[in-house]
């Protein structure tokens, strides 16, 4: 059982990309997009990976026996609900963002006693949906820095790490996990603010 405090929530000033956009060692890029219905996210996601690998090719990007797409010298992770995505690219360390669309969660007790310890579940009893979907985002977050999914869920490590849940709009909450236990500098892009 996964139990662990519930991470701060930051509240992210987004705003337009630089145009010549660099990632050092200690930041933490963090983009808010919407998905466009006709383009394949495949595609999307390679757009703005080739901010950082501008010679990325069209072949399928590799996979870590987890599943988790990698590329070399790149750390990176993003997220879909609905057509809201969010991607988190890293300078440092390896990791995972989940961002869920705000709603009614009726199996969150359920769910929580399946994945959660008792302390969670109390917290999450406590604060209702929009704490279940905290939790939620945080545990796939960090299970997806490890690069393995929900279903591999026993091997897991307790790792040390940063992480942040926060706000995207209005209508969801994002959790990042970065796997070091130093906070990294964070970046919140959203390409959308150009306009």
């Amino acid at each position: 059982m996964w139990d662990c405090p519930l991470p701060p929530i930051v509240v992210p000033q987004w705003r337009a990309p630089h145009p010549n956009l660099t990632l050092d060692s200690s930041a933490l890029h963090l983009w808010w997009l919407t998905l466009p219905p006709d383009v394949p996210r495949g595609v999307i996601l390679r757009a703005y990976l080739r901010r950082y690998q501008p010679n990325l090719g069209e072949r399928p990007l590799p996979r870590a026996a987890g599943g988790k797409p990698y590329l070399n010298g790149l750390e990176f992770n993003w997220s879909h609900s609905g057509n809201l995505a969010v991607l988190a690219v890293s300078g440092r360390a390896a990791v995972g963002v989940d961002v869920e669309i705000l709603r009614l969660c009726p199996q969150r007790a359920a769910i929580s006693r399946r994945f959660f310890g008792a302390a969670l579940q109390q917290r999450i009893l406590e604060g209702g949906d929009r704490s279940f979907l905290q939790a939620w985002t945080y545990y796939e977050a960090w299970l997806k820095a490890q690069g393995i999914g929900v279903w591999q869920r026993t091997a897991a490590q307790s790792l040390e790490h940063w992480v942040a849940s926060f706000p995207v709009g209005d209508r969801a909450i994002a959790s990042v996990v970065v796997l070091t236990p130093t906070p990294p500098q964070c970046f919140f892009f959203r390409p959308e603010a150009m306009a």
